[in-house]
């Protein structure tokens, strides 16, 4: 009896170690993820830029469609993408923030939270004489 009362006592004791482990594991994990979608999006408003004119607001812009997937956590808690005027961020529940500048001006109508898998519409256009890449969700589920 007493074995199985140590062995158990033992047993929470190393699971009570490794989780924290798993969690920073889990974080990082998230992280570089999340990195790699925020620079594919840049990326790829950067090849729309340099492959396109930038269409007036009348006309149909060059445009390409993307989705944007938040990684999802086994461990820690979940964070979310911040878009904002030529700022791509990624917001974990806890540790630091983590920023992608944007290659080309990038410009979306307001800062916006995304935290479930959602398609980003990006199209080039002139806005105040300047080719910009402008950005919007469609919040339809993917």
């Amino acid at each position: 009896m007493i074995r199985v009362v140590l062995a158990v006592a033992l047993g929470a004791a190393l699971f009570g170690i490794a989780l924290p482990s798993a969690e920073h594991a889990d974080r990082d994990r998230a992280a570089a993820l999340a990195i790699d979608e925020l620079e594919r999006i840049n990326a790829t408003a950067e090849r729309l830029a340099a492959e396109n004119d930038p269409g007036e607001r009348s006309d149909a812009p060059p445009a390409t469609t993307i989705v944007l997937d938040p990684p999802e956590p086994t461990f820690a808690d979940p964070g979310r993408f911040r878009i904002d005027d030529d700022e791509l961020r990624w917001i974990p529940a806890s540790g630091p923030n983590t920023t992608v500048e944007t290659a080309v001006p990038v410009r979306i109508d307001a800062p916006t939270i995304v935290a479930d898998r959602t398609r980003l519409r990006l199209s080039l256009v002139r806005l105040n004489g300047e080719a910009v890449v402008r950005a919007r969700l469609d919040r339809a589920r993917v």
